[in-house]
Protein backbone atom coordinates (compact mmCIF):
# COMPACT_ATOMS: atom_id res chain seq x y z
CA UNK A 1 0.00 0.00 0.00
CA UNK A 2 2.78 2.40 0.98
CA UNK A 3 5.73 0.05 0.51
CA UNK A 4 7.51 -1.69 -2.35
CA UNK A 5 6.80 -5.25 -3.42
CA UNK A 6 8.60 -7.91 -1.35
CA UNK A 7 11.68 -9.65 -2.65
CA UNK A 8 10.78 -13.01 -4.12
CA UNK A 9 11.34 -15.92 -1.78
CA UNK A 10 12.29 -13.73 1.17
CA UNK A 11 9.38 -14.75 3.38
CA UNK A 12 8.45 -18.44 3.37
CA UNK A 13 4.89 -19.74 3.25
CA UNK A 14 3.29 -20.36 6.61
CA UNK A 15 2.09 -23.88 7.30
CA UNK A 16 -0.17 -24.43 10.30
CA UNK A 17 0.55 -27.24 12.71
CA UNK A 18 -1.58 -30.34 12.18
CA UNK A 19 -5.00 -30.22 13.89
CA UNK A 20 -4.55 -26.55 14.84
CA UNK A 21 -7.04 -23.77 13.94
CA UNK A 22 -6.12 -21.89 10.80
CA UNK A 23 -6.44 -18.13 10.25
CA UNK A 24 -7.91 -17.75 6.77
CA UNK A 25 -7.39 -14.24 5.46
CA UNK A 26 -10.12 -11.71 6.25
CA UNK A 27 -12.26 -14.48 7.79
CA UNK A 28 -9.73 -14.95 10.56
CA UNK A 29 -10.19 -18.03 12.71
CA UNK A 30 -13.98 -18.00 12.33
CA UNK A 31 -14.25 -21.36 10.55
CA UNK A 32 -12.37 -23.13 13.36
CA UNK A 33 -13.56 -20.97 16.25
CA UNK A 34 -17.36 -21.24 16.29
CA UNK A 35 -17.68 -18.13 14.16
CA UNK A 36 -15.36 -15.97 16.27
CA UNK A 37 -13.46 -13.78 13.78
CA UNK A 38 -10.20 -13.16 15.63
CA UNK A 39 -6.80 -12.68 13.99
CA UNK A 40 -4.34 -12.00 16.81
CA UNK A 41 -6.04 -13.94 19.61
CA UNK A 42 -5.34 -17.57 18.86
CA UNK A 43 -8.29 -19.85 19.67
CA UNK A 44 -6.10 -22.08 21.80
CA UNK A 45 -5.13 -19.12 23.96
CA UNK A 46 -8.73 -18.17 24.68
CA UNK A 47 -9.81 -21.77 25.22
CA UNK A 48 -6.91 -22.47 27.60
CA UNK A 49 -7.68 -19.36 29.62
CA UNK A 50 -11.36 -20.21 29.98
CA UNK A 51 -10.57 -23.83 30.86
CA UNK A 52 -8.85 -22.55 34.00
CA UNK A 53 -11.64 -22.17 36.55
CA UNK A 54 -9.97 -19.35 38.47
CA UNK A 55 -9.27 -17.39 35.32
CA UNK A 56 -12.76 -18.01 33.97
CA UNK A 57 -14.25 -16.72 37.22
CA UNK A 58 -12.13 -13.59 36.93
CA UNK A 59 -13.23 -13.12 33.32
CA UNK A 60 -16.88 -13.27 34.35
CA UNK A 61 -16.33 -10.86 37.26
CA UNK A 62 -14.66 -8.35 34.99
CA UNK A 63 -17.41 -8.73 32.43
CA UNK A 64 -20.08 -8.11 35.06
CA UNK A 65 -18.25 -4.99 36.24
CA UNK A 66 -17.97 -3.70 32.66
CA UNK A 67 -21.76 -3.87 32.28
CA UNK A 68 -21.94 -0.74 34.44
CA UNK A 69 -19.36 1.22 32.42
CA UNK A 70 -19.63 3.62 29.51
CA UNK A 71 -20.61 4.63 27.01
CA UNK A 72 -17.51 6.55 25.94
CA UNK A 73 -17.16 9.17 23.21
CA UNK A 74 -14.54 11.61 21.97
CA UNK A 75 -17.30 14.21 22.27
CA UNK A 76 -17.10 13.86 26.08
CA UNK A 77 -14.22 16.36 26.17
CA UNK A 78 -15.15 19.73 27.75
CA UNK A 79 -14.05 21.35 24.45
CA UNK A 80 -12.20 20.25 21.31
CA UNK A 81 -8.49 20.95 21.16
CA UNK A 82 -7.62 23.96 18.98
CA UNK A 83 -8.24 23.29 15.29
CA UNK A 84 -10.13 20.02 15.84
CA UNK A 85 -13.78 19.13 15.47
CA UNK A 86 -15.71 17.76 18.48
CA UNK A 87 -15.48 14.26 16.94
CA UNK A 88 -11.70 14.24 16.60
CA UNK A 89 -9.59 12.10 18.92
CA UNK A 90 -7.02 14.17 20.83
CA UNK A 91 -4.16 13.36 23.18
CA UNK A 92 -0.75 14.69 24.24
CA UNK A 93 2.63 12.98 24.19
CA UNK A 94 3.26 10.98 27.37
CA UNK A 95 6.73 12.32 28.10
CA UNK A 96 6.05 16.03 27.55
CA UNK A 97 5.70 18.42 30.50
CA UNK A 98 5.04 22.13 31.07
CA UNK A 99 8.23 24.20 30.99
CA UNK A 100 8.55 25.62 34.54
CA UNK A 101 10.63 28.52 33.24
CA UNK A 102 7.67 29.81 31.23
CA UNK A 103 4.61 31.42 32.82
CA UNK A 104 2.20 29.50 30.59
CA UNK A 105 4.37 26.36 30.55
CA UNK A 106 4.69 26.54 26.76
CA UNK A 107 6.16 24.97 24.82
CA UNK A 108 6.18 21.66 26.67
CA UNK A 109 9.57 19.98 27.21
CA UNK A 110 10.43 16.28 27.01
CA UNK A 111 11.39 14.03 29.94
CA UNK A 112 12.00 10.56 28.53
CA UNK A 113 10.38 7.80 30.59
CA UNK A 114 8.44 10.19 32.85
CA UNK A 115 4.73 10.10 32.04
CA UNK A 116 2.81 13.36 32.46
CA UNK A 117 -0.50 12.45 34.20
CA UNK A 118 -2.17 15.29 32.29
CA UNK A 119 -2.47 12.91 29.31
CA UNK A 120 -5.16 10.96 31.20
CA UNK A 121 -7.18 14.04 32.07
CA UNK A 122 -10.72 14.73 30.82
CA UNK A 123 -9.46 17.24 28.24
CA UNK A 124 -8.00 14.37 26.22
CA UNK A 125 -9.28 11.04 24.91
CA UNK A 126 -6.45 8.66 25.80
CA UNK A 127 -8.13 7.34 28.96
CA UNK A 128 -11.53 7.08 27.26
CA UNK A 129 -10.16 4.92 24.46
CA UNK A 130 -8.23 2.81 26.96
CA UNK A 131 -11.34 2.30 29.09
CA UNK A 132 -13.40 1.40 26.02
CA UNK A 133 -10.77 -1.12 24.97
CA UNK A 134 -10.58 -2.67 28.45
CA UNK A 135 -14.37 -2.94 28.71
CA UNK A 136 -14.78 -4.38 25.22
CA UNK A 137 -12.14 -6.98 26.03
CA UNK A 138 -13.78 -7.88 29.34
CA UNK A 139 -17.26 -8.11 27.83
CA UNK A 140 -16.11 -10.17 24.85
CA UNK A 141 -14.26 -12.69 27.01
CA UNK A 142 -17.22 -12.94 29.39
CA UNK A 143 -19.52 -13.53 26.43
CA UNK A 144 -17.23 -16.27 25.14
CA UNK A 145 -17.09 -17.83 28.63
CA UNK A 146 -20.85 -17.81 29.27
CA UNK A 147 -22.81 -17.20 26.08
CA UNK A 148 -24.75 -14.59 28.06
CA UNK A 149 -26.08 -12.05 25.56
CA UNK A 150 -26.00 -9.25 28.15
CA UNK A 151 -22.26 -8.99 27.63
CA UNK A 152 -22.49 -8.86 23.83
CA UNK A 153 -25.37 -6.39 23.86
CA UNK A 154 -23.52 -3.94 26.09
CA UNK A 155 -20.26 -4.32 24.16
CA UNK A 156 -21.99 -3.56 20.88
CA UNK A 157 -23.77 -0.57 22.42
CA UNK A 158 -20.34 0.79 23.42
CA UNK A 159 -18.95 0.13 19.94
CA UNK A 160 -21.81 1.93 18.22
CA UNK A 161 -21.35 5.06 20.32
CA UNK A 162 -17.59 5.23 19.63
CA UNK A 163 -17.50 4.13 15.99
CA UNK A 164 -20.95 4.36 14.35
CA UNK A 165 -23.43 6.94 15.69
CA UNK A 166 -22.99 10.25 13.85
CA UNK A 167 -23.29 12.45 16.92
CA UNK A 168 -20.70 10.62 19.00
CA UNK A 169 -18.44 8.62 16.66
CA UNK A 170 -14.73 9.20 16.46
CA UNK A 171 -13.53 10.46 13.10
CA UNK A 172 -11.23 7.74 11.63
CA UNK A 173 -7.91 9.54 12.03
CA UNK A 174 -5.33 10.50 14.62
CA UNK A 175 -4.55 13.99 13.34
CA UNK A 176 -4.54 15.32 16.92
CA UNK A 177 -2.92 12.39 18.72
CA UNK A 178 0.12 12.95 20.93
CA UNK A 179 0.29 16.64 20.27
CA UNK A 180 2.81 18.79 22.12
CA UNK A 181 1.25 21.92 23.63
CA UNK A 182 2.95 24.99 22.25
CA UNK A 183 4.62 23.03 19.43
CA UNK A 184 2.37 20.81 17.30
CA UNK A 185 -1.27 19.63 17.27
CA UNK A 186 -0.53 16.00 16.38
CA UNK A 187 2.40 13.73 15.49
CA UNK A 188 3.13 10.43 13.84
CA UNK A 189 4.02 9.09 17.27
CA UNK A 190 0.35 9.32 18.19
CA UNK A 191 -0.43 6.28 16.03
CA UNK A 192 1.09 4.11 18.77
CA UNK A 193 -2.14 4.74 20.72
CA UNK A 194 -3.92 2.56 18.17
CA UNK A 195 -3.02 -0.36 20.46
CA UNK A 196 -6.46 0.13 22.00
CA UNK A 197 -8.12 -0.01 18.58
CA UNK A 198 -6.25 -3.27 17.96
CA UNK A 199 -7.62 -4.83 21.15
CA UNK A 200 -11.12 -3.79 20.08
CA UNK A 201 -10.70 -5.61 16.76
CA UNK A 202 -10.05 -8.86 18.62
CA UNK A 203 -12.88 -8.25 21.08
CA UNK A 204 -15.23 -7.73 18.15
CA UNK A 205 -14.01 -11.03 16.77
CA UNK A 206 -15.17 -12.90 19.87
CA UNK A 207 -18.49 -11.06 19.73
CA UNK A 208 -19.17 -11.79 16.06
CA UNK A 209 -21.33 -14.93 16.66
CA UNK A 210 -23.79 -12.94 18.79
CA UNK A 211 -27.10 -11.74 17.28
CA UNK A 212 -26.36 -8.44 19.04
CA UNK A 213 -23.62 -7.92 16.45
CA UNK A 214 -25.62 -7.52 13.25
CA UNK A 215 -24.57 -7.09 9.63
CA UNK A 216 -25.10 -3.34 9.73
CA UNK A 217 -22.65 -3.18 12.65
CA UNK A 218 -20.17 -5.30 10.72
CA UNK A 219 -20.40 -3.10 7.63
CA UNK A 220 -20.01 0.12 9.62
CA UNK A 221 -17.09 -1.15 11.68
CA UNK A 222 -15.25 -2.55 8.67
CA UNK A 223 -15.74 0.79 6.93
CA UNK A 224 -14.39 2.70 9.93
CA UNK A 225 -11.27 0.57 10.25
CA UNK A 226 -10.76 0.62 6.50
CA UNK A 227 -10.94 4.41 6.51
CA UNK A 228 -8.49 4.57 9.40
CA UNK A 229 -6.07 2.30 7.49
CA UNK A 230 -6.35 4.52 4.42
CA UNK A 231 -5.62 7.56 6.60
CA UNK A 232 -2.54 5.79 8.01
CA UNK A 233 -1.24 5.03 4.53
CA UNK A 234 -1.95 8.38 2.86
CA UNK A 235 -1.78 11.16 5.47
CA UNK A 236 1.36 13.16 6.26
CA UNK A 237 1.19 12.00 9.85
CA UNK A 238 0.85 8.37 8.76
CA UNK A 239 3.79 8.68 6.39
CA UNK A 240 5.80 10.29 9.18
CA UNK A 241 5.16 7.29 11.41
CA UNK A 242 5.82 4.78 8.63
CA UNK A 243 9.30 6.30 8.23
CA UNK A 244 10.21 5.79 11.88
CA UNK A 245 13.18 3.48 12.47
CA UNK A 246 12.28 2.41 16.00
CA UNK A 247 9.39 0.61 17.71
CA UNK A 248 6.95 3.11 16.20
CA UNK A 249 7.72 1.91 12.69
CA UNK A 250 7.26 -1.71 13.73
CA UNK A 251 3.91 -1.05 15.36
CA UNK A 252 2.84 1.06 12.39
CA UNK A 253 3.22 -2.04 10.22
CA UNK A 254 1.25 -4.16 12.66
CA UNK A 255 -1.64 -1.69 13.03
CA UNK A 256 -1.91 -1.07 9.29
CA UNK A 257 -1.96 -4.81 8.56
CA UNK A 258 -4.34 -5.63 11.43
CA UNK A 259 -6.89 -2.95 10.57
CA UNK A 260 -6.77 -3.71 6.85
CA UNK A 261 -7.31 -7.40 7.61
CA UNK A 262 -10.36 -6.61 9.74
CA UNK A 263 -11.66 -4.29 7.03
CA UNK A 264 -11.40 -7.11 4.49
CA UNK A 265 -8.14 -6.30 2.68
CA UNK A 266 -5.75 -9.20 3.37
CA UNK A 267 -3.48 -8.23 0.46
CA UNK A 268 -2.21 -5.35 2.59
CA UNK A 269 -0.99 -7.88 5.15
CA UNK A 270 0.97 -9.66 2.44
CA UNK A 271 2.51 -6.39 1.28
CA UNK A 272 3.48 -5.16 4.74
CA UNK A 273 4.58 -8.60 5.98
CA UNK A 274 6.56 -9.37 2.84
CA UNK A 275 8.61 -6.20 3.27
CA UNK A 276 9.04 -6.44 7.03
CA UNK A 277 12.35 -8.36 7.21
CA UNK A 278 14.13 -5.90 4.90
CA UNK A 279 12.54 -2.62 5.92
CA UNK A 280 12.30 -3.16 9.66
CA UNK A 281 14.59 -5.90 10.92
CA UNK A 282 17.27 -5.15 8.34
CA UNK A 283 17.33 -1.47 9.33
CA UNK A 284 16.69 -1.55 13.07
CA UNK A 285 18.26 -4.79 14.39
CA UNK A 286 21.95 -5.61 14.52
CA UNK A 287 23.48 -9.05 14.07
CA UNK A 288 23.17 -9.80 17.78
CA UNK A 289 19.41 -9.20 17.70
CA UNK A 290 19.64 -5.83 19.44
CA UNK A 291 17.44 -2.87 18.51
CA UNK A 292 19.95 -0.12 19.17
CA UNK A 293 17.52 2.80 19.30
CA UNK A 294 15.57 1.03 22.05
CA UNK A 295 18.73 0.39 24.09
CA UNK A 296 19.30 4.15 24.24
CA UNK A 297 16.01 4.73 26.07
CA UNK A 298 15.78 5.26 29.82
CA UNK A 299 13.48 2.20 29.89
CA UNK A 300 15.67 0.05 27.65
CA UNK A 301 14.33 -3.29 28.93
CA UNK A 302 10.74 -2.26 28.26
CA UNK A 303 11.42 -0.88 24.80
CA UNK A 304 13.71 -3.74 23.74
CA UNK A 305 10.88 -6.16 24.52
CA UNK A 306 8.20 -3.81 23.21
CA UNK A 307 9.65 -3.58 19.71
CA UNK A 308 9.87 -7.38 19.49
CA UNK A 309 6.32 -7.55 20.84
CA UNK A 310 5.17 -5.49 17.85
CA UNK A 311 7.12 -7.70 15.44
CA UNK A 312 5.61 -10.84 16.98
CA UNK A 313 2.10 -9.41 16.66
CA UNK A 314 2.69 -8.79 12.98
CA UNK A 315 4.12 -12.29 12.56
CA UNK A 316 1.01 -13.72 14.22
CA UNK A 317 -1.46 -12.03 11.90
CA UNK A 318 0.82 -12.52 8.87
CA UNK A 319 -0.08 -16.20 9.21
CA UNK A 320 -3.57 -15.16 8.05
CA UNK A 321 -2.03 -14.09 4.74
CA UNK A 322 0.05 -17.27 4.48
CA UNK A 323 3.36 -15.65 5.44
CA UNK A 324 5.86 -17.14 7.89
CA UNK A 325 7.68 -14.19 9.45
CA UNK A 326 8.82 -16.46 12.28
CA UNK A 327 11.26 -18.23 9.97
CA UNK A 328 11.95 -15.41 7.49
CA UNK A 329 15.66 -14.62 7.25
CA UNK A 330 17.75 -11.88 5.73
CA UNK A 331 20.78 -12.88 3.66
CA UNK A 332 23.02 -12.58 6.70
CA UNK A 333 20.75 -14.87 8.73
CA UNK A 334 19.00 -12.26 10.86
CA UNK A 335 15.36 -12.82 11.71
CA UNK A 336 12.90 -12.74 14.59
CA UNK A 337 14.72 -15.69 16.13
CA UNK A 338 17.83 -13.50 16.42
CA UNK A 339 15.93 -10.95 18.49
CA UNK A 340 14.40 -13.70 20.60
CA UNK A 341 17.81 -15.23 21.29
CA UNK A 342 19.23 -11.88 22.43
CA UNK A 343 16.43 -11.27 24.92
CA UNK A 344 16.59 -14.88 26.13
CA UNK A 345 20.15 -14.29 27.38
CA UNK A 346 18.71 -12.17 30.18
CA UNK A 347 15.25 -13.69 30.50
CA UNK A 348 16.20 -15.93 33.39
CA UNK A 349 17.77 -13.07 35.33
CA UNK A 350 16.57 -9.59 34.35
CA UNK A 351 18.84 -8.09 37.00
CA UNK A 352 21.77 -8.99 34.72
CA UNK A 353 20.50 -6.62 31.99
CA UNK A 354 23.65 -4.64 31.08
CA UNK A 355 21.98 -1.47 29.80
CA UNK A 356 20.67 1.58 31.71
CA UNK A 357 17.03 1.12 32.74
CA UNK A 358 14.77 2.92 35.20
CA UNK A 359 13.08 -0.22 36.47
CA UNK A 360 16.40 -2.00 36.95
CA UNK A 361 17.85 0.96 38.84
CA UNK A 362 14.78 1.04 41.10
CA UNK A 363 14.89 -2.71 41.73
CA UNK A 364 11.52 -3.30 40.03
CA UNK A 365 12.50 -6.76 38.80
CA UNK A 366 8.93 -8.08 38.99
CA UNK A 367 7.86 -5.41 36.51
CA UNK A 368 10.66 -6.48 34.18
CA UNK A 369 9.58 -10.11 34.53
CA UNK A 370 5.98 -9.23 33.65
CA UNK A 371 7.18 -7.58 30.42
CA UNK A 372 9.22 -10.69 29.62
CA UNK A 373 6.31 -13.05 30.29
CA UNK A 374 3.87 -11.11 28.11
CA UNK A 375 6.24 -11.39 25.17
CA UNK A 376 6.80 -15.12 25.80
CA UNK A 377 3.19 -15.84 24.81
CA UNK A 378 3.51 -14.03 21.50
CA UNK A 379 6.86 -15.65 20.74
CA UNK A 380 5.27 -19.07 21.30
CA UNK A 381 7.72 -19.80 24.10
CA UNK A 382 4.69 -20.14 26.38
CA UNK A 383 1.69 -22.14 25.18
CA UNK A 384 -1.03 -19.84 26.52
CA UNK A 385 -1.44 -16.76 28.72
CA UNK A 386 -0.99 -17.51 32.41
CA UNK A 387 -2.78 -14.28 33.26
CA UNK A 388 -5.31 -12.04 31.53
CA UNK A 389 -2.69 -9.31 31.26
CA UNK A 390 -0.67 -11.55 28.92
CA UNK A 391 -3.41 -11.65 26.27
CA UNK A 392 -2.11 -9.25 23.59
Amino acid sequence: MAQDAPAQGQVPTFEAEPDQPVCRGASGYAADFDGARTFLWRPRWVEAMLADEAMKARVIREGEAALDNGPYSVTDKPAPVPGASPNAYASIGPYWWPDPSQRDGLPYARRDGEVNPERDGPEFDKSRLRDLSNDMRALALAYRATGDERFAEHAMALARVWFVDDATRMEPHFNFAQGIPGKVNGRGEGIIEASHLSTIVEALGLLRPSPAYNQADENALRQWYGDFAVWMATSEIGEEEMAKTNNHGVFYDFYLAHFALFAGAPDIVGNVGGNFPRYRLGVQMDRQGRFIDELRRTRSWHYSHYVVNGAARLATIAECAGLDLWDARLEDGRGLATAQAFLARYGGDPSAWPFPDRDLAAGRIERMEAIRDELAVLLRAQAAPADLAQLP
